[in-house]
Order: C-alpha cells, then sequence, then structure tokens
C-alpha cells in the first residue's frame, strides 16, 4: 500500500493559484494576516495616515464571519445551528441570514453540484488529515444524511429534515468574508483596492495609475504556466482544484472536493476558475464548476451574464481546458 498526503499550506504564497498583478510604481497600503485557516492579503489604494484603522476595518469584519461561520469553534453561530435545527427552526442572524440566502441560490442555480448541506459527509472523509478513504458504508451513510433538500430554509429560521444534517459553509463563507471586508472599507473611505484570502479575490475601483487590473491563473499541473487575463468586468473571481487538499491512495489521487451525488471527490476537473459579482459566489460557483465539469460550467456561464469560466480537465491522459466567452477575449498569454 502506498500512501502520500498533501495539501496545501494556506500561508504559502507559492501555492495560491492566482496573483494580482500591479505596476511595481504604484506604493499601496499592503497587509497579510492569517484568518479562516489561509492567508489574507489586502491591497488598499488609500491615504497613508489612514493605514491603521483602513487594515484593522478590513481584519474586524473578515474577523466576524470567522466567528460566525466557523464549523471548528464550537461556540460559533453556524455550531449552533448544527447542533439544535435537527430539534427544531432556528432564528439565524442577520448576517448568517445574508450568507445562507447566497448560499441557497447558488446551490439552486448549480443544479445541486454545489451543495452546503454535506457536513456529515465532509465530516467522514475527515480533510485536511485524512491519508485514506473512508468505508464505504461511511460514505453511502454520509450520502443518506446530506443535501440541501433536507434542509428547510424560509430567510429567517432554519430547520433540518433529518437530524443528523450538518451544514459546512466552507466553500462560501471564505469569499463571503471578503465582500463583508470590501464593503466596509468602501465605507470607510477606500476608493480602490483588492482583497484576496486562499485564492478568493475581490476587487473595486480605479488604481491610481489608471491601469487596468490584471491576474494570472497559474497553471494546475505546470506552476510556471501562467495565464494573464485583464479585467472581463466582474469584480470578483475564486479557484477550485484537485491539488488544494488530498492524499494520493494505491496511485490515485483523493480530493476534498466532493460529489454530492456520488458521496466522493468530483473527477470532471482538475480546476475551475469563475469570476462573478460577488467573492461569495465566486467562491461558491468555483466549486460547482469543479464538480459538474467542463460543460456544466459552459452552460452555467452561458445561462447568467454575471458568471464566467475558466475549466482545466483532462480528457485520453491529456490536459484541457474551456473558456467561456467573456473570459476567451481577456487572456492576454499562457507562458
Amino acid at each position: 500500500m502506498s500512501v502520500v498526503r498533501r495539501w496545501l499550506l494556506p500561508t504559502s504564497g507559492l501555492l495560491l493559484l492566482l496573483w494580482y498583478l500591479r505596476a511595481p510604481s504604484i506604493d499601496p497600503i499592503d497587509d497579510y494576516h492569517i484568518a479562516m485557516g489561509t492567508m489574507v492579503r489586502m491591497t488598499l489604494y488609500a491615504d497613508p495616515a489612514d493605514a491603521t484603522v483602513m487594515v484593522e476595518a478590513g481584519r474586524e469584519a473578515i474577523a466576524a464571519i470567522e466567528t460566525m461561520a466557523s464549523h471548528y469553534d464550537s461556540s460559533s453561530e453556524l455550531s449552533h445551528i448544527n447542533r439544535t435545527a435537527g430539534r427544531g427552526p432556528v432564528a439565524v442572524s442577520s448576517t448568517m441570514g445574508e450568507l445562507l440566502h447566497e448560499t441557497w441560490h447558488r446551490t439552486q442555480q448549480s443544479g445541486g453540484h454545489f451543495d452546503p448541506a454535506l457536513g456529515l459527509l465532509t465530516s467522514a472523509w475527515g480533510f485536511p488529515e485524512a491519508v485514506q478513504p473512508p468505508e464505504a458504508q461511511r460514505v453511502a451513510q454520509g450520502r443518506e444524511h446530506s443535501g440541501f433538500h433536507l434542509v428547510d430554509w424560509n430567510g429567517e429560521k432554519i430547520r433540518f429534515l433529518d437530524p443528523m444534517v450538518r451544514l459546512d459553509l466552507g466553500a462560501a463563507a471564505k469569499g463571503f468574508a471578503v465582500d463583508q471586508a470590501v464593503k466596509q472599507l468602501q465605507q470607510a473611505g477606500v476608493a480602490a483596492g483588492m482583497i484576496e484570502a486562499g485564492g478568493d479575490i475581490r476587487f473595486w475601483g480605479v488604481k491610481p495609475d489608471g491601469k487596468p487590473w490584471r491576474f494570472g491563473v497559474q497553471h494546475p499541473r505546470e506552476s510556471e504556466r501562467i495565464l494573464v487575463i485583464d479585467d472581463i468586468g466582474l469584480p470578483a473571481l475564486a479557484t477550485s482544484g484537485d491539488y488544494e487538499q488530498f492524499f494520493d491512495f494505491e496511485d490515485r489521487r483523493f480530493h476534498h472536493l466532493l460529489d454530492p451525488q456520488t458521496g466522493y471527490p468530483a473527477r470532471r476537473a482538475v480546476s475551475a476558475t469563475v469570476w462573478s459579482t460577488s467573492a461569495a459566489a465566486a467562491d461558491i460557483m468555483a466549486t460547482a464548476a469543479f464538480v459538474g465539469g467542463p460543460q456544466v460550467a459552459l452552460q452555467m456561464a452561458a445561462a447568467d451574464d454575471s458568471l464566467e469560466v475558466l475549466v482545466f480537465y483532462e480528457k485520453d491522459g491529456r490536459l484541457q481546458r474551456v473558456v467561456s466567452d467573456g473570459v476567451r477575449a481577456h487572456i492576454q498569454g499562457d507562458d
């Protein structure tokens, strides 16, 4: 038996899929800190005299969502929901309601390729510490007691129709936290900036040099190859890939992006990058595009003017890619 376990250390910038590209002559306020299990970078174009206040405002906004949506913290609102919603309706805070509204909307848009109610299933797999697949019986049990169809959400209260259901908002909360930080910074008067949290990016405003925002998407198997993509008119992007949290077991890769239909890691894509109107939407739909695969991703983009996709996938032993129309015209290089 051969076992190799790997996962991306979220504090390592070399392992991020997406890099923000800016002119070296501009000196914005840069802040790095760890939150939500990953490295968060804030690049703010603001008066340096306000740097401390602005950075603290951004950090506090992200910390508030981490406190609310953590499934590691037993005192979080999410943990409270998971403990009690199986016994009856649970009223949620306005901020949690906003996150759940976005999550449910995108779940339906994805046709179930993204599902926020897979907590029992993700627990069975045990990423990022996992070193081998769980027993088939545990996967089957996880599937039986998972799925958003087992959750009743009316916009104010949430109830589990199966007491074993557990929410896992990991594919939504990080992007949502970025959005909340951007909202706070805009209200504080930051005219332009960018926030990245583990590959989830949101940017706003016009840079002082007037140059467009540009991003580089790393090839999922050849790290030296970068696709440089100009601003396509959507302010957020995120990437999901099979190299983020994974282990190799008996010559096969098992990663953390589970297919709700099978209970096992999705196999239709290698990575998926999605552009959307918010970091939360991009975060969620990147997972959906990865799980659904290239054709589903293109169909989702064709049906929604506020969604664009870039998907790498394997076919006949070779890595290939598809891009939606809104991305194709803005690719500047493939080095």
